[in-house]
């Protein structure tokens, strides 16, 4: 006969906040060396409870599952996606990764570089999508999870960019007040540097033992097992 062994509320919390610090740590060291885009991409597939918003709505991500490369039509094609709910709300998380090592801002005058600038705008290009194709988006996540998916809850969308390192920002005070300018005229959506991700994340044990980040075939596959 197998026993069923349970845990305390102490010992699940003091190995959540193990795996915190070693993630952390582990995160850090990683993005020390790191300089491409293709590199972040692999960090944080094979590690996406770093991801921002995973805990948006409190459960965590539907089917705790994060869904890699997924393809908008023809047109796009996100690096991260996942859907967060609660008894109100479908969210809808998109996220864009750049390279950590992009310049932020220009040397001779403070401004955005043109790389930036480039990568923000597929930020809007992107909110614009949506707001043009929401019946297509809805059944694109419907055919990955479940028709259901949205049946109850107002659904909306949110984008995040993740590019550059923090120390571009802090540089001097002419470079935080554009940053925070830009960060108010993009939201809800959100621009991030990587140094952010060390900090935000929350670990949560039950969904660091499930979850899981593929491609849209591998994903909607291993959820129609559950779901049949």
């Amino acid at each position: 006969m197998i026993e069923d062994i349970s845990f305390s509320d102490k010992e699940v919390k003091q190995y959540e906040d193990f795996e915190f610090n070693y993630r952390r740590k582990k995160y850090i060291e990683f993005l020390k060396q790191a300089k491409t885009e293709r590199q972040m991409q692999l960090f944080l597939e094979t590690n996406p409870i770093i991801l921002p918003e995973l805990f948006s709505r409190h459960n965590g991500p539907v089917g705790n599952v994060v869904i890699s490369k997924l393809k908008l039509a023809n047109e796009y094609e996100t690096d991260f996606a996942f859907i967060s709910v609660d008894s109100a709300r479908a969210q809808i998380i998109l996220i864009e990764i750049e390279s950590p090592s992009v310049k932020i801002f220009r040397d001779s005058d403070n401004q955005f570089t043109s790389a930036f600038n480039k990568a923000v705008q597929q930020v809007r290009d992107w909110v614009t999508w949506f707001h043009l194709n929401q019946t297509y988006a809805k059944d694109l996540f419907r055919n990955i999870y479940h028709r259901g998916i949205f049946r109850y809850q107002h659904v909306s969308t949110k984008v995040i960019l993740i590019a550059g390192r923090r120390d571009q920002i802090r540089r001097n005070s002419q470079r935080e007040k554009r940053w925070a300018g830009l960060s108010a005229s993009i939201e809800p959506n959100e621009v991030i540097t990587y140094d952010h991700l060390a900090y935000g994340m929350t670990v949560d044990l039950n969904i660091l033992r499930k979850l899981i980040c593929r491609p849209q075939r591998y994903i909607a596959n291993e959820l129609r097992r559950r779901y049949q």
